[in-house]
């Protein structure tokens, strides 16, 4: 009859109203959760972004900093050993120099004419010249000196390359590891995001496709009005029915409502 069919029609459609409002608010919950996630990691990645920037630019930075010095220090150790190598040649002729002229003698009997005919060198006749041995370790003295300062700059540029060398590896090191951990990290956090996102679209789908059933049902519903309202229903029954229905429509337009308000 037809009070049947209506009971089971009203049924229905308000089964699939409530299911479809119930997903609606469920879905609308969880694509809040979701826009939420996608918008910290995507901040996440901001930061991530720049922080492998600076150590990237800082380790750039570093490594024309140290080929610049390697190759100062480098030129500073050549200089240093030419220098050196020049100055161990003078110090080494003047020195055999000074030891040879020390024993030289004149050989008188090769003299022509008498003595006093010679004229006046600076030293007796028969004298030979033996340089300036008064003077010669002095001067041999200040070479030394500049002979240290020669192998001082040598070793000392040679430590402070090693231990450049050394501060160098120890910071590529370290920010080497700190730029795979970001790395690593941005890599994750790019998957957690593509993955966030592709939950969200399909919640959206979702609830695109339950927002139809609950508009759906809701019609069906005005739709039955007229024909199952005004039947064989007593007044009281028809009163009840009617506060029930406005009842629940005013809750599934109050979730329409939400869902405009704010959306997916």
């Amino acid at each position: 009859n037809q009070k049947g069919w209506c009971d089971k029609a009203t049924v229905d459609a308000k089964q699939k109203r409530d299911y479809a409002a119930e997903e609606v608010r469920s879905l609308n919950g969880e694509m809040a959760k979701l826009e939420a996630v996608r918008d910290q990691l995507k901040e996440e990645l901001d930061v991530l972004a720049k922080e492998i920037k600076d150590i990237q630019d800082a380790q750039q930075k570093a490594q024309l900093e140290r080929d610049e010095e390697s190759a100062q220090n480098t030129a500073t150790v050549e200089e240093a050993h030419e220098g050196l190598d020049a100055l161990n040649m003078c110090i080494d002729l003047m020195d055999k120099f000074y030891k040879t002229v020390a024993k030289e003698s004149v050989d008188l009997s090769l003299a022509q004419g008498p003595a006093d005919d010679a004229p006046d060198a600076g030293f007796d006749n028969g004298e030979a010249y033996t340089g300036a041995q008064s003077e010669s370790g002095g001067i041999l003295a200040m070479l030394s000196v500049m002979q240290s300062d020669f192998v001082r700059t040598i070793e000392e540029t040679r430590k402070a390359e090693e231990q450049a060398q050394q501060d160098h590896l120890d910071f590529m090191t370290e920010s080497g590891m700190s730029l795979a951990s970001k790395e690593a990290s941005e890599a994750a956090k790019k998957e957690q995001l593509e993955d966030t996102t592709s939950k969200l679209g399909e919640a959206d789908q979702s609830l695109f496709s339950q927002t139809e059933i609950l508009k759906t049902s809701l019609k069906e519903l005005l739709d039955l009005k007229p024909v199952c309202i005004d039947t064989g229903m007593s007044y009281e029954e028809r009163i009840a029915r009617r506060e029930d229905e406005i009842q629940s429509l005013n809750k599934a337009m109050c979730i329409l409502e939400k869902y405009a308000e704010f959306g997916p």
